[in-house]
């Protein structure tokens, strides 16, 4: 039987309005997209955010957007002038066990993915899929294009 982590994965898509910045929209409302929009647009409206959303600074330390921590994500899209449309995922994990931490290391970077494996699983990942993917095509779904197994 192969372990399923519960991963959510919350979609952003991006429109472009003109050649100058990246207008972000969300495409779920949640609060964790909210977020990651919030990391595109400065450091205090992610301190704005947080207050209101009750967030941590440990919990802002534990999801990702894009594969990213919303620190890579701002200075990945924060001022973009590239005219390039992105979709955005968020992680949360709501199910601490080792097959979400595989999961989303996965999607983070292939180093990240190494290191989750070596360390949790000693080497052994066949049984773990992603919310019903294998864990190859959740990790290419969801951020890490050039993932390897």
């Amino acid at each position: 039987m192969k372990n399923t982590s519960k991963v959510i994965a919350a979609l952003l898509f991006v429109s472009v309005f003109n050649a100058y910045a990246v207008d972000l929209v969300s495409g779920d409302n949640s609060n964790l997209t909210a977020m990651c929009i919030a990391a595109a647009t400065s450091d205090e409206h992610v301190d704005a955010k947080a207050k209101e959303f009750g967030f941590s600074s440990q919990e802002l330390e534990s999801f990702t957007c894009n594969g990213m921590t919303l620190k890579e994500f701002a200075k990945e899209y924060r001022d973009d002038t590239s005219g390039t449309p992105v979709v955005v995922y968020t992680f949360e994990e709501t199910v601490s066990s080792r097959e979400t931490q595989l999961c989303i290391a996965a999607a983070k970077s292939n180093e990240e993915y190494e290191k989750v494996k070596k360390d949790l699983f000693n080497g052994n990942v066949d049984s773990v899929a992603c919310n019903g993917l294998s864990l190859e095509r959740f990790a290419k779904r969801y951020g890490n294009r050039g993932f390897k197994i």
